[in-house]
């Protein structure tokens, strides 16, 4: 979790299922936005020049950073909405060819054959649906149903057909989902994991949240699951709901500075109803420079640096703990270790594509 059915009855089409699904608003929603992204400029593209200063592209995308990142999901997911379709009509046109048929002979043989539609199931759909056939003779709305069922269960046929020819063809993906732009951290004290891992996960989290809290185990497994492969960047996100969150992100700050911060963060959340005098007995009991430590707690340093956090987590639309990004890629709320994992080898997998993509180009 992240801090901060009964469906009615719907009149569907008779027209035979095409493999191509997609909506006519998106495939024109899709032909504006694709030679408009073409036209995009890049990150390091100057935008504008106030005297001699310049602004580049990056600049300005990272200034509404989150506000770019989801107009870029909701363009990636038109386009393997897109993708996905291109490549089943790719498959059926293979598959026709390979039989000697036309396409649409192909579709009409996979949903052929007879179907028996139950009665009963004809009924019971007309009765809970009553107000929407209230304007149209009883008979003539149950065919209607009956024949809408009849086309639903050719529609599965094709499906089924279509997703079992799909398994047994090698399709690679190679559309590049959109990644979050994180600000590399230049304090490796709060990180855990190889200063050069491939794969960086970055929480944000509050030491006064539940869900932070609950998370922890699973993180841990992580990284003894890829101790070479991956760092973790801990980030402050202190909620306005936690009264003590501040406090807390403060002392775990000036515990890192005194080469203590992972042990701190631990006792952190494992303290029952965190206070002043709890913080500073950790403190004590962890062997630091109590006297430094409380300085610390005070200084404008500490203050900035909790800031940058915020501002950070700011710039990037989040507002809820624990968030993670993974390489870019967002990742919300108590996390099962299968996610963590599965986003991990994902990325490590397509690390080594691109590597051997490269050596190949430089033979």
């Amino acid at each position: 979790m992240l801090e901060s059915s009964s469906i009615p009855y719907q009149f569907s089409s008779r027209i035979a299922p095409n493999a191509n699904s997609l909506s006519i608003f998106g495939v024109l929603l899709l032909s504006v936005l694709f030679p408009l992204t073409l036209m995009a400029q890049s990150r390091e593209t100057v935008v504008a020049k106030v005297g001699r200063e310049e602004i580049t592209q990056a600049e300005v995308d990272d200034t509404v950073s989150s506000q770019v990142y989801a107009l870029d999901q909701q363009l990636f997911n038109l386009r393997k909405a897109a993708l996905n379709n291109l490549i089943g009509r790719k498959i059926i046109e293979r598959e026709a060819a390979r039989q000697k048929l036309a396409v649409d002979q192909l579709k009409s043989k996979w949903m052929a054959g007879e179907v028996t539609i139950d009665q009963a199931q004809v009924i019971d759909l007309y009765q809970k649906n009553l107000p929407a056939f209230a304007l149209m003779n009883p008979e003539e709305a149950k065919e209607k149903l009956r024949l809408d069922l009849e086309a639903q269960s050719r529609l599965k046929r094709f499906r089924e057909e279509l997703s079992a020819l799909r398994e047994k063809t090698t399709v690679e993906i190679l559309l590049e989902e959109p990644r979050l732009r994180v600000t590399k951290s230049r304090d490796l004290r709060a990180s855990k994991g190889p200063a050069d891992a491939k794969v960086v996960i970055t929480e944000f989290s509050d030491f006064q949240c539940p869900y932070c809290k609950e998370v922890q185990a699973t993180l841990r497994k992580v990284l003894e699951e890829h101790s070479s492969d991956v760092r973790l960047d801990f980030r402050n996100l202190p909620l306005e709901g936690h009264p003590f969150a501040l406090t807390a992100a403060r002392s775990a700050h000036c515990a890192a500075k005194q080469g203590t911060f992972w042990k701190f963060h631990d006792a952190l959340f494992e303290t029952v109803e965190p206070s002043s005098e709890k913080v500073l007995g950790i403190a004590q009991k962890l062997g630091l420079n109590v006297s430094a430590f409380k300085s610390c707690l005070e200084s404008p340093e500490t203050e900035s640096a909790i800031g940058a956090d915020l501002k950070e987590a700011q710039r990037l639309g989040l507002d809820g703990t624990p968030s993670f990004i993974i390489n870019g890629k967002l990742l919300l709320g108590v996390a099962s270790f299968e996610e963590f994992n599965n986003a991990i080898l994902r990325e490590l997998k397509k690390l080594t594509s691109q590597e051997l993509g490269s050596s190949t180009s430089r033979k």
